[in-house]
Order: C-alpha cells, then sequence, then structure tokens
C-alpha cells in the first residue's frame, strides 16, 4: 500500500463496503485517495434485449432478439412458483429461438435469457 496521508482506515472502510455492493469494482488509489477526488459508480449493464410473439399464446412461442448474440444463450421459462418449466439453449448468431409452449397448462410464466457474458433479461409470458 502507498504512503499517503489520505489512506486510513476510513477509506479502507469505504471499500470494504462499497465491494459489498459491486464485487466486480476496483479502486486506483492514487485517483480516489486524493483531496479532491469522487468516486463514481460503474456504469450498469443494460438488460439483454428481446421479445416474445405471440404473448398471450396458445402453442408456438418466438423469442427474437433485438440484435444477434455473441455467444451461446441459455433460455429457461419458469413457473409462478420458481420451478423451471422449459430449458432451450442457442448459439452464437442467433436471431429466434421457437418456445413450444403448446403441453404447458394455461397461466403465467416469466422467461430468463442469459448469455455467456451472465447478462440477463426477464419478460412475462402468458399461457392461454
Amino acid at each position: 500500500m502507498e504512503n499517503n496521508p489520505y489512506m486510513g482506515d476510513a477509506v479502507f472502510r469505504a471499500r470494504s463496503l462499497y465491494h459489498l455492493v459491486d464485487p466486480t469494482y476496483r479502486f486506483n488509489n492514487s485517483a480516489l485517495c486524493q483531496p479532491n477526488a469522487v468516486m463514481q459508480a460503474p456504469k450498469a449493464t443494460p438488460p439483454l434485449d428481446f421479445k416474445l410473439f405471440p404473448n398471450p399464446t396458445s402453442g408456438l412461442t418466438v423469442l427474437e432478439f433485438s440484435n444477434s448474440i455473441a455467444g451461446s444463450v441459455s433460455v429457461t421459462l419458469y413457473s409462478l412458483q420458481g420451478q423451471p418449466i422449459l430449458q432451450q439453449r442457442a448459439g452464437e448468431g442467433a436471431q429466434h429461438i421457437l418456445l413450444e409452449t403448446a403441453a404447458l397448462p394455461g397461466g403465467t410464466y416469466f422467461c430468463r435469457v442469459t448469455g455467456v457474458d451472465g447478462i440477463t433479461g426477464v419478460k412475462k409470458l402468458v399461457k392461454l
């Protein structure tokens, strides 16, 4: 640790607390430990964007991505109780995925899409 008069116990505690909020954030000692330093939070990553149609559905549902996906994604359909009902994967460059929902009972489900980078998106799907 560098010898800096502004580096002390309070700074260490503040870093420890912020690390609980965002464990990926890295601190820059020389920038943060100056008298005029301002800590800026990292920008939040936007959720993975996709559409589900038709919604409500009675059979086949199309999951369409806004852009071609980089890397593979996993798609999981959850019941309102949080139980996984349907799981599929799509490879890199996929524009859409077909979800066979005809055999599912009528109700509300949540469709969660997770990319290889950990970015997720969630949408509600209603089955008639």
